[in-house]
């Protein structure tokens, strides 16, 4: 529960920061640095996926916690127990995508450009 609250508060600063990443690349490329295109495909990706998992993944899987709770039970014993280990999944899941979509945006940023 705890990892989910981190995961979303921190999709914020990655949305924020990749929105930015993404728009100053497409201003650039417009002036004539062709070789940032190289970002748009991981940067999209990154905000489709963190925007997923942070507004429709986790609250979902907040809502059948508290309903749970509600009943009486953990997650763990509940009706939805198999819907909530599906949706942590793919949280997981999402989450390694968020990484490796991170690291291929810094590794294309940080290689050498000619002047």
């Amino acid at each position: 529960m705890l990892a989910h609250i981190l995961i979303q508060q921190l999709s914020y600063y990655v949305l924020a920061c990749t929105f930015i990443i993404l728009s100053l690349a497409n201003v650039l490329i417009k002036r004539g640095q062709y070789d940032l295109r190289a970002i748009r495909i991981p940067s999209l990706l990154l905000i489709l996926v963190t925007a997923t998992t942070s507004f429709l993944l986790i609250p979902r899987m907040d809502y059948l916690r508290e309903t749970a709770l509600l009943d009486g039970m953990p997650v763990a014993l509940s009706p939805f127990a198999n819907y909530f280990a599906i949706l942590n999944t793919l949280t997981f899941i999402s989450a390694i995508i968020q990484i490796v979509c991170c690291g291929l945006v810094a590794w294309r940023l940080s290689k050498p450009r000619l002047a």
